[in-house]
Parts: C-alpha cells; structure tokens; sequence
C-alpha cells in the first residue's frame, strides 16, 4: 500500500509493510531450546510453537539491533481456528495453545534492558511457583531501570491467557513498565492475594504510551493500577493511556473466605487418658496455604461437645478440600494435625483461642490511578467491589507519593466516559493530593455519560456514588446515571471548618440520580447549598435531576420530582432508559442522565469480548522524504 503526502514543497513516501521480505518462520517444537530460538530471531520473524506443548523456564525477550519490525512469538494454529484480532480469547480457546510456564517464583516471561518489537500471542502463561511477584514482566520496576533508554518498547501482547493459581493465586499477572504497550483480547485472571495488593495489570516504572483493549481482567486487590510505587525513572509519569472496552470484574465468591469451615464435627467420650471427668467443647480450623508462603485459616467450626468418662474426647470432622492441616481449639488450648480425628487425652497443647475471622482475598477497588497523566477510559464495564482493605469504591483517582520520593506523582487530564460501574461498596473516590507526602494536584478530571448502579451499603461501604476531597482542580461530572442505597451523591472533604480545602472548577450537570437524605454533602457542612458555599466556590450546577431533593437548597435550573425508582424501562435488569416525560431535555437539550441506549450495547458487546469497530493507527510505517 502506497500513500503519498505533499506539504511544503516536501513529498513524503509512507509504506505500510507488515515485515521485511527477508523474515523467517520457525517452528519451535516440544522439547526444543525455546530462548535459543527467541535468541535467534531477527526483525519479522515469527517463533511459532508447537501447539498443547509446554515450555518451561524464565525467557527472556532480548534486544533485537535494527529490529523495526515486530518478531511475533505464538502458537503453530492456523488463524481460521483462532479468535479473530476484534475477539477476546476465552480458557476454552486457549486449551490448544502452547503454555510458557516458570518453574519457580521468577516471571515465565520477561523484557531485557531496551528491548522492542516484540509481539506475542495465542500463548497461555500459568501462575509462577506459589503465586509470587510476577507471571509476565514488561520492563523493570526496580532500580535496574532508571533511565528512559533503558525501558522496554513496542512490545504488544494479543489474545492471551494469564492466569494465577486457582489455590494460591498471584501477585501481579502483568507487570506494566515499558513504552508503547498493548495488551488486547486477552484473559487475566485468578490474580489475587491474601494480606497484600494483587493486580491483573499494575505499572509504576513505565513512561506508556499503554493501549489496554478488550481484555477480560480479574484481580482481588486492584484489576488495572498505575502507580503505587514510586518509579525509579526520575520525573516519570505514565502518560497517554487508553483503556477501552475491557470487562473487569471478579468473583462474588472471592467474598466468602479461602478456606471453607470445617463441617460435622463429631465428638465422644473416649479412653484411655487423664482428663477429668466433665463437659468438654472443641472447635476446629481448617489451614491450608494461600500462596506467597502464607497459609491461610478457615472460620472456626461449630462447637462439638462430649462428657469425659473414662479420661479422653475422641473428634472426628469431615474432610476440607486442600486442606493440608488442622488445628483443634479446646481448654484454651490448641493442637495441628494432618488428618481429620484428634484425641484430647489431657496432654498439653499450646494456649490459644481461635480467630474469628478467616482468610479471605484482599480486595481493594476494580481501576485505580495513583501516577498518571492524558487517561482516555471509556467503553468498560467494572464490577463487583466491596469493601474490605478499603472502604469500597470501585474507580479510585488519588496521587501517591508512596514512599516519599515521588513529589511530582500526579492526576491529570483523564477522561472516564460512556463506562458501566456496578455491584459495588462506593463508586468514585478523588483526592487532590496525597498526604502526608507532597504529590503534584489532581487536575482536569472528565467523568462523563456514565452507567453507575447497584452502589450499595450491602457491600460494606458507605453506599456513596462519590466521595472528593482535597483540592482537585477542575473536575467535570456530566451526563451519568447514578443509582446507589446510600445516603449522599458526591461527599466533599479536605481542610477544617475554618480553612476547608476547596475544589475549584467543578461542575455538576446534567446527572440523574435519587438525592437520598444528603445529596450534595461535604464534612461540616449543611448539604445542598452549604456544602457548596463551603467546599465548591463557583461550582456550576444546572441540568440534573437530584429525585426526591429539596429545591430550596440547590441552585436553580435543577430538578427535583419524584419517581426516580419508576423512571426506566427496566431498572432491576441494569435497563435505565429513560421513559415518558422522564426523558425530558436536560440543560443541553439531551435527555438527563447517561445515554443508556448506548451504554447497553457496550455491555452486550463487553461482556461477549467482540470489539466494536475502532480506528487503529498504522504500524511499521516507513517514511522516504524527496526535497525537489
């Protein structure tokens, strides 16, 4: 394909090539040295692997020198067999593909120092031995790179799967730390931990550009992070991100704890043994480990009782899946065992009492942006969050200097549009600025025609659609539905009652919501128009429907009618479309609220993992300039 350009008296040549003429193909069977092949590889090429084989070891993908072409690495299937490149991959797919596994806690796959042009696809990644650090690593989060030469570009992952142990989990599935990133069409999942973050995607020591597109992406603490480490490149800022139409959930399940409770626990008197006679009563905790070196616990069982009559309590229990211990809880006391029977026969355990609160997988929020600058979110659906390790919201927009190094971490310019958030403890949560380490200012904040339901107190947050605080500058909140059990809207925060630290340039338009007992709320504040006066100087609002709410205490040009709960063709099934005289103009003559029409056919085409149509820029572009 040839398209010529003229400007400036300069006429420019742009080839489109997909790789040199000179490429190889080379197929790597079972058995075969696979980084010798990696190793070997030159620009264009393809490294086809033998498909159902599995390659085990910690690869690298090495510095290819005037490497301008991407070297593919996948599986020997043939595309029409394959999920097309608009179609995210499932498990089932991926039962045929070859499998790079690492046999201990090292990733399976890794970048070397200023490596590019990588692309990898139609490859399964399991877990690293007992779910430690990371499956895949683009880039180096470390101190090993601190330089922009020395980040990892060009490199692109497409419909793979990357999953953790189903038992133990993983600590991050993705490391995100390179330059020019995508990952699209791929399965990520069982990425979770007990007792600290896990992520799908996680990225703290990358300059991006990222494209994160269509990908099903399934972690406990946090599905897509950027941030939360300070980055070892001085001043870096990960830039220039487009996550668009991933699915990020995780199991309800993932809510109950790890290890399920010992169920029918039998006892009886025994013999022989030295208990003195008496009412004896026993509990018991079943262990196994979680991954990372923890074991974890289950709730304690039921109490089971029996008499001493001839100086022992004979237990028995039914066994727990995976457990690989017990531990019986009596007299204050405390033994392990490996199987499912104990006899107390009066010997001494150790003192202790059972916990009450088992092990669970620590969950966080679904997207969270901690260091990140020019973020264009839309199209997604995020799902399924609930307080635990935080209060509960699901997209969370705060700058972290976490370790006190990173001064210049910031939020900036992030548009977050024509997105589902649902089935969570809280829904969006902005801060201004980190505290107490100095960070930059969160600023230019776009949240935009957005489908936000199923916020609930049930999930163990405050049931908030949003909580702000702390100086964001220029926040836009246009155009969403908001559907949520709590008691407050948008909950302001930050300062004292003297010297309240004020959010300027917030705007509040056009949103359908229930005003519940507080709507516009801020922290020493009367809702309504105190809150305003207090926390948001010239804030524009104009446009909504806060259902229910007061008139007297927002400013005009607002609604406040009833109804809200009656408002949409189908409400209990996500349908919010709007009915009747509901759907009336709002301040910009559309109709008030998200565009739910629109946002139902995202979910559709999100949830079955077929991409719409979108406009994909050029690759391996080669332009050849004439001065006449």
């Amino acid at each position: 394909m040839h398209t010529y350009f003229l400007a400036a008296g300069v006429s420019c040549l742009c080839v489109l090539s997909s790789s040199p003429a000179w490429a190889a193909t080379r197929v790597v069977r079972a058995g075969e040295n696979l980084q010798t092949a990696i190793n070997a590889a030159r620009a264009g090429d393809e490294l086809r692997l033998e498909a159902g084989a599995t390659f085990t070891g910690n690869f690298t993908l090495p510095v290819v020198g005037g490497a301008t072409s991407s070297i593919t690495l996948r599986t020997d299937l043939p595309d029409t067999d394959l999920p097309g490149e608009m179609q995210r991959v499932t498990p089932s797919d991926a039962s045929r593909f070859a499998r790079i596994v690492s046999p201990n806690s090292a990733p399976a796959l890794r970048t070397a120092s200023g490596a590019h042009h990588w692309r990898i696809l139609f490859i399964e990644f399991p877990a690293t031995k007992d779910g430690y650090n990371d499956i895949i690593q683009i880039g180096d989060g470390s101190s090993a790179q601190s330089t922009l030469a020395q980040v990892p570009y060009e490199i692109a992952f497409d419909r793979v799967y990357v999953h953790g142990s189903p038992l133990y989990g993983q600590k991050r599935c993705i490391a995100l730390n390179g330059r020019s990133i995508t990952i699209r069409n791929s399965h990520v999942s069982d990425c979770k931990m007990a007792g600290n973050d896990a992520q799908a995607i996680g990225g703290w020591n990358g300059p991006g550009p990222f494209l994160i597109e269509n990908n099903y992406l399934e972690a406990s603490g946090e599905n897509f992070l950027l941030g939360g480490s300070d980055p070892s490149i001085p001043n870096l800022v990960s830039e220039d991100v487009i996550v668009r139409y991933n699915y990020m959930s995780r199991p309800m399940s993932w809510r109950d704890p790890i290890i399920p409770t010992p169920a029918n626990v039998r006892a009886a008197a025994a013999a022989p043994g030295t208990l003195p006679g008496g009412a004896y009563a026993y509990q018991i905790v079943a262990r196994r480990p979680v991954g990372q070196g923890s074991t974890g616990s289950s709730a304690p069982s039921a109490a089971a009782t029996a008499t001493a009559s001839d100086g022992a309590i004979g237990l028995s229990w039914d066994p727990v899946p995976d457990a690989t211990e017990y531990q019986v809880y009596g007299r204050s006391q405390m033994w392990t065992v490996a199987g499912t029977s104990f006899v107390d026969n009066g010997t001494p355990g150790k003192p202790a009492m059972p916990s009450t609160e088992p092990t669970r997988w620590q969950v966080k929020n679904v997207f969270e942006l901690k260091n990140a600058r020019r973020v264009r979110v839309e199209s997604n659906v995020f799902e399924n969050n609930w307080r635990h390790a935080q209060p509960g919201y699901a997209i969370v927009f705060t700058p972290r200097n976490q370790e006190g190094r990173c001064t210049w971490c910031v939020i900036e310019d992030v548009t977050f549009d024509h997105n589902i958030v649902r089935n969570s403890g809280a829904g969006f949560n902005i801060a201004g600025f980190d505290f107490p380490n100095v960070s930059g200012q969160t600023t230019g904040v776009v949240i935009r025609d957005n489908l936000v339901y199923g916020i609930t107190e049930q999930l163990g947050g405050n049931g908030w659609a949003m909580q702000i605080g702390d100086e964001p500058k220029t926040v836009v909140v246009d155009h969403n539905t908001f559907d949520f059990d709590g008691t407050t809207i948008v909950y302001a925060h930050g300062g004292s009652v003297s010297a309240p630290r004020r959010i300027m340039g917030f705007q509040y338009t056009n949103n359908a919501s229930p005003h519940a007992s507080y709507g516009i709320n801020g922290a020493a504040a009367a809702f309504g128009s105190g809150a305003l006066q207090m926390y948001f100087p010239g804030a524009v609002v104009t446009g909504n429907w806060f259902s229910g709410g007061p008139s007297g205490r927002y400013p005009a040009g607002n609604r406040f009618d009833g109804g809200f709960a009656s408002a949409f063709t189908n409400r209990a099934d996500g349908d919010y479309r709007l009915v009747g005289a509901l759907a009336a103009p709002a301040a910009d003559g559309r109709p008030v609220g998200a565009d739910a029409a629109r946002l139902l056919t995202t979910l559709s085409a999100v949830r079955a993992g077929r991409m719409a149509a979108v406009p994909r820029a050029p690759t391996n572009v080669r332009i050849i300039s004439r001065v006449p």
